[in-house]
């Protein structure tokens, strides 16, 4: 996997951003930059990804939904919030963590 090409909506762009139980852009940004050993991804189609990792050090795990407009390959923030104990049990049987 390559690191993913992300960006925030602008402020005409919709849908907005929405950042669930108070993630920050700073909280996405260290989440998308990790390693993929240590990202679990799943294209739930061509133009929506998901992403579930670690943010602050490893304290939390946090969900991403990015899309993207056809033909485009940056991706962006569609909602964030923290992980569910499912996908915290998928994210750790899928990086190793189990």
């Amino acid at each position: 996997m390559s690191e993913v090409v992300w960006r925030m909506p602008t402020a005409s762009e919709r849908p907005e951003a929405d950042l669930r139980d108070g993630l920050t852009t700073a909280d996405l940004a260290e989440a998308l930059v990790r390693a993929d050993g240590e990202q679990h991804r799943v294209e739930l189609s061509e133009l929506r990804l998901a992403v579930t990792a670690p943010s602050q050090g490893m304290s939390r795990l946090i969900r991403v939904l990015l899309i993207r407009d056809d033909g485009s390959f940056v991706w962006r923030i569609r909602f964030a919030r923290l992980a569910t104990p499912d996908e915290i049990d998928q994210w750790a049987k899928q990086t190793g963590a189990a």
